[in-house]
């Protein structure tokens, strides 16, 4: 429901854009609707694919709505490794893998579309990003919005993390492509 809606907004956007743009600086446009289209994603990713109707706050319960020691998936994985063949373990190592790719794309675009520059910074964007999810899951998780969802110190780590593998992979990349693109424009002009 959230990426219908979503993707519906974001394409009626795109139409007046294009009306009032025409094609200037349309790759970079292109660019920032992907950007919006991901956020989309995230957002149904992280809140669940629709928000319900707050029923009661008698399901939430605080002792599970905060996860607050760092790196406790460690241990998770640890104590489930015994049981290799298990489904928990799985799920543990792709609930750890799918954090740090949640925000790898953010990380990109940070590099590609805002032009931040050093790995503090973008790290600093990242881990607020992060933290702006979190919040918003345990939000809307105590007003009974949606359920399943806690805050939890292991995804801030782990999708930082993942952010910036995708800024320091595309700074990498543009500064290879305009290394390899004057070494192109030098060799035709020669």
């Amino acid at each position: 429901m959230i990426v219908f809606f979503g993707t519906l907004i974001l394409l009626i956007f795109i139409a007046f854009d294009f009306i009032r743009m025409r094609t200037n600086d349309l790759v970079r446009r292109c660019i920032f609707y992907s950007f919006l289209f991901y956020l989309i994603f995230v957002l149904h990713y992280t809140v669940g694919s629709h928000l319900s109707l707050p029923l009661n706050n008698e399901f939430f319960n605080w002792n599970y709505a905060f996860q607050l020691i760092p790196f406790y998936f460690v241990y998770d994985l640890y104590l489930l490794y015994n049981h290799i063949d298990s489904w928990f373990f799985w799920n543990a190592v792709k609930l750890s893998f799918l954090n740090v790719l949640l925000l790898l794309p953010f990380g990109v675009y940070l590099a590609l579309l805002f032009n931040i520059k050093t790995v503090k910074k973008a790290a600093f964007i990242l881990f607020l990003g992060s933290l702006t999810i979190e919040s918003y899951q345990l939000l809307f998780g105590y007003i009974g919005l949606i359920s399943g969802r806690t805050f939890n110190v292991d995804d801030l780590i782990l999708n930082t993390i993942g952010g910036v593998v995708g800024f320091i992979a595309m700074i990498h990349t543009l500064k290879f492509y305009k290394k390899y693109s004057k070494e192109v424009a030098v060799s035709l002009s020669a």
